[in-house]
């Protein structure tokens, strides 16, 4: 090697050695490890002030290295506001998405039978269901006592879910009965609940004469017998007259009103009003014909075969 090739090898070695080693390059600030600690902290945010429904959900974006706060088309109010300026505070690598859809559970909702007897309440009431129906576009209808839906509001269930709106109602002198809407995750079918714990099916409507033998069915009293004692009856109840109901030496109690008369396999009518209870024999009991309301309402009674 020559003198100045020399020289120069010395004189860069001495420039490295003043300089000292080179700088370790920084950990950028959105580092994966530090990006997924920004995410626990809207898990926390979420579980301390619970995440309104407007937003869809959060996630670790590591190609853009930011973490997402997705948010749904739902309507936004005060509270969604607050909580999106809370979780951008939380750090600066979070970043709001507009436009994500909400997700929602896959397994299959759960679907109830609608059965005659059952109970249902309407505006804290029970009452018990008569019948299942359809219009005549075919929606389904439950049908019970008219003064249990004189209020209108929506209908649930003997397990509290939702069944749906009170359609029409009257509790006059011309009757005494209530149509409800049937929404999603209820069946209508045609049984009544009968002895024990076994059910009728109904195959169709039939009107008894006096003397005929006829069954009731109540959330209250459950399955109780009689015979019809007198036809075309006025009852005068505290809230007015109603004509054309059937009285009969049945039982029945406070809850039962709404539930299904039956003789065999046909439906006769719904449970109005009565007397007594049946604790102490003497009980009686008033329905109102079913003929009439499917012909009032348009409805066709649900059937079995």
């Amino acid at each position: 090697m020559g003198r100045l090739a020399a020289l120069v090898l010395v004189a860069v070695a001495g420039v490295l050695l003043l300089a000292g080693p080179a700088p370790a390059v920084a950990a950028p600030a959105s580092a994966p490890a530090e990006l997924g600690a920004v995410k626990e902290r809207l898990d926390a945010l979420a579980e301390r002030r619970g995440a309104p429904s407007s937003v869809s959900a959060w996630w670790v974006d590591l190609a853009d290295r930011t973490v997402v706060l997705a948010l749904n088309a739902a309507p936004r109010d005060s509270r969604t506001a607050s909580y999106v300026q809370e979780a951008r505070e939380v750090d600066a690598s979070v970043r709001v998405v507009e436009g994500v859809a909400a997700p929602t559970p896959r397994a299959d909702p759960p679907v109830y039978d609608l059965v005659g007897g059952d109970a249902i309440r309407v505006n804290g009431t029970r009452c018990s269901l008569a019948f299942t129906a359809t219009s005549e576009s075919g929606a389904p209808r439950l049908i019970t006592a008219g003064h249990c839906t004189t209020r209108g509001g929506d209908v649930t269930g003997a397990n509290n879910a939702p069944v749906g709106p009170v359609r029409s109602s009257v509790f006059d002198r011309t009757g005494d009965w209530g149509v409800v809407d049937v929404g999603p995750g209820w069946r209508a079918t045609p049984s009544v609940a009968a002895e024990g714990s076994t059910t009728r099916s109904i195959t169709g409507t039939a009107t008894a004469p006096v003397g005929a033998t006829v069954c009731r069915s109540g959330s209250t009293t459950g399955w109780r017998c009689g015979k019809v004692t007198a036809v075309d009856v006025t009852a005068n109840y505290a809230a007015g007259p109603v004509q054309g109901l059937v009285l009969t030496d049945a039982c029945s109690e406070g809850g039962d009103s709404g539930g299904p008369f039956v003789s065999g396999s046909s439906a006769l009518g719904l449970l109005s009003g009565g007397t007594g209870d049946c604790t102490t024999a003497g009980g009686t009991s008033l329905y109102q014909p079913i003929d009439e309301i499917l012909a009032t309402e348009r409805l066709r009674l649900s059937t079995a075969g």
